[in-house]
């Protein structure tokens, strides 16, 4: 009985293995499944981050704006998906599906060319695919667009009669403007086609005719239709990002796509080999195991560390991002911007400042005012209570980049701070009109129909109290000199003044430091801050003189831990064997190492 089992198991193991093989709709299930993968578990801040780059807004309104250049609607198209990107698992499903549906299509070609499906060959254009959505900037829209070549492609050679083959063609213009410049992928694949599989009396004449189509279309919309730039109708909306691999690998699915009939072409004069099913499957798992690797290789974990610290402090889960940011210390400006916004918010600015790296000195704690700074420079201002300011931080990154989740929460807040609640409407109307934010209007809904409602909401409270209680002119080229300012006309605000002694303990001005340390009991502080007590010490170490600390005094486990580094120091003065190594695997996480190494 086995031995008949093992025998037939012998008998059909190449006819199933052929069978799979040959199953265009069984690869789109294998690359689905590593897209899923790779998304989910290792690309998921790049969801995050794509899905707060725009607002998708259910209004006849949005939808004109996507209305007025060809490619429009495919960037409004890619809005919508990329709402579900809110989600994860619904996010990874969406983006998986566009990118493996390359597959199916490119096996539609394949079978319409030449009756046979070449694995591999279909493969190559998905995983090319996958590997560019290995760039956080590489939108879905780009993937739809590349799928509406393929379809288009697929729906254009099907006719097989003279006048079908012609009409189908009058449809360019409607291509053109669902697609915008992805038109001229089309063309490519389309004359290359006709000039290998199309008889003499159709090759040149068809191509042509495409041409001239495309030719009349793009001057059509170009002067009469939508009066733009020129380079809009010509790149636009092609994902041109100016990323060396992604320019290669962009570069390498532009001729592949073009060549595609001319590849199925060399493909069909093989012979067909008795060993050709195995081969099918080895070289379907050669490009599944080689887009594994380059994803390994391409993959940025920095790059993925801001992203998700940004995620974080976006949901306000700062002691997360805290934790987070210890664990895998970022060594980008804004990573370390970002972990010092969560520290303020958390009042541990000057007791954790030096758990994590500070390697910009200053300059991670406000942002200079520039377009590259506006998604993320509101924070400080908002966590200080300069609600003002951070209103026009949101405001010009709503201008600039487009409504977006974050700028329009935060000018809602800012303008209900401010009292101005009709305008806050505005901007919770704006909230109620998208899928994923209608539970954040709901929110505010009770405060903007009665401003005493404002009691419920400590944040807002919180920040009311913070404001500065006299009118002063803000300083854009120095915003760190709007800190004493406002300490001055709000003495109270202790978030400020952490900030001040955060300022002076990066940039080593310990007189200045101790000199203000006074302030802290109208402050209503109970303890000295870990950070501000290393200073201090330091200070005495050097004058011999304690200065004013408001009534406090230092822990004795802070004093302890200083004498510890102190030793520590001499010896590694003295040649010995604790090296500044040791004493940064020992003491980096304070105010003394920093002073004198950073």
């Amino acid at each position: 009985m086995n031995n008949r089992i093992m025998e037939w198991i012998k008998k059909n193991k190449v006819n199933f293995l052929t069978q799979t093989v040959k199953s265009g709709y069984a690869v789109f299930v294998l690359f689905f499944v590593l897209c899923f993968c790779y998304i989910f578990w290792f690309a998921r801040s790049t969801l995050f981050f794509q899905e707060k780059q725009g607002l998708f807004i259910y209004s006849v309104e949005y939808l004109k704006d996507y209305l007025t250049k060809p490619g429009g609607l495919l960037k409004y198209a890619g809005n919508f998906f990329t709402q579900f990107y809110y989600t994860p698992l619904l996010g990874s499903i969406v983006l998986s599906a566009t990118i493996s549906l390359t597959t199916v299509l490119c096996s539609k070609i394949s079978k319409r060319i030449t009756t046979k499906v070449f694995i591999a060959i279909i493969t190559i254009p998905a995983a090319l695919l996958l590997l560019m959505q290995s760039h956080y900037y590489h939108f879905i829209e780009y993937n739809l667009g590349f799928l509406l070549v393929l379809f288009f492609f697929d729906w254009v050679i099907l006719p097989k009669r003279e006048v079908l083959k012609y009409v189908t063609l009058l449809l360019i213009p409607v291509f053109y403007y669902l697609a915008g410049s992805y038109l001229f992928y089309f063309l490519g694949m389309y004359i290359i086609h006709n000039l290998v599989f199309e008889s003499k009396k159709f090759k040149f004449t068809l191509s042509f005719f495409a041409i001239l189509i495309s030719f009349f279309a793009v001057i059509f919309f170009y002067k009469i239709i939508f009066l733009q730039p020129l380079q809009q109708f010509f790149l636009y909306p092609l994902p041109l990002i100016n990323v060396k691999n992604h320019k290669i690998l962009l570069l390498v699915l532009t001729i592949y796509l073009v060549f595609f009939p001319v590849i199925f072409k060399l493909n069909s004069w093989v012979k067909p080999q008795k060993s050709s099913a195995l081969l099918s499957f080895l070289s379907v798992t050669g490009v599944f195991v080689v887009t594994i690797l380059m994803l390994i290789h391409l993959h940025n974990s920095q790059t993925s560390r801001i992203l998700n610290l940004e995620h974080l402090v976006s949901e306000k889960k700062y002691d997360e991002a805290i934790r987070f940011h210890e664990m895998y210390p970022s060594k980008n400006l804004i990573g370390q911007y970002l972990h010092n916004i969560s520290l303020s918010e958390t009042d541990q600015l000057c007791e954790r400042l030096f758990y994590a790296e500070q390697d910009f000195n200053v300059n991670s704690l406000i942002l200079p005012w520039s377009n590259e700074h506006l998604a993320w420079g509101a924070h400080f201002f908002y966590s200080v209570g300069l609600i003002n300011e951070a209103h026009r931080w949101a405001y010009e990154e709503m201008i600039v980049y487009g409504i977006r989740p974050q700028n329009i929460e935060l000018l809602l807040k800012t303008n209900i701070i401010r009292g101005n609640y009709e305008r806050a409407k505005k901007y919770n109307q704006i909230l109620y009109a998208t899928l994923n934010y209608r539970n954040l209007a709901e929110e505010y809904k009770p405060v903007l129909e009665d401003s005493l409602q404002i009691i419920k909401y400590p944040e807002l409270i919180s920040k009311r109290r913070m404001a500065p209680q006299n009118n002063f002119f803000i300083q854009i080229n120095d915003p760190q000199n709007n800190i004493p300012l406002l300490l001055q006309s709000n003495s109270k605000n202790k978030k400020a003044f952490e900030y001040e002694m955060a300022w002076l303990l990066l940039s080593k001005d310990v007189e200045t430091l101790v000199n203000n340390l006074k302030q802290m009991k109208e402050l209503e502080y109970l303890t000295i801050p870990r950070h501000l007590e290393e200073a201090v010490l330091i200070y005495y170490n050097g004058t011999r003189k304690m200065p004013d600390l408001g009534g406090l005094s230092i822990r004795t486990e802070t004093i302890n831990n200083f004498d510890r580094y102190v030793t520590a120091f001499k010896n590694a003065r003295n040649g010995s064997v604790r090296t500044k190594q040791n004493l940064e695997k020992d003491f980096g996480n304070t105010f003394m190492y920093y002073f004198h190494f950073r």
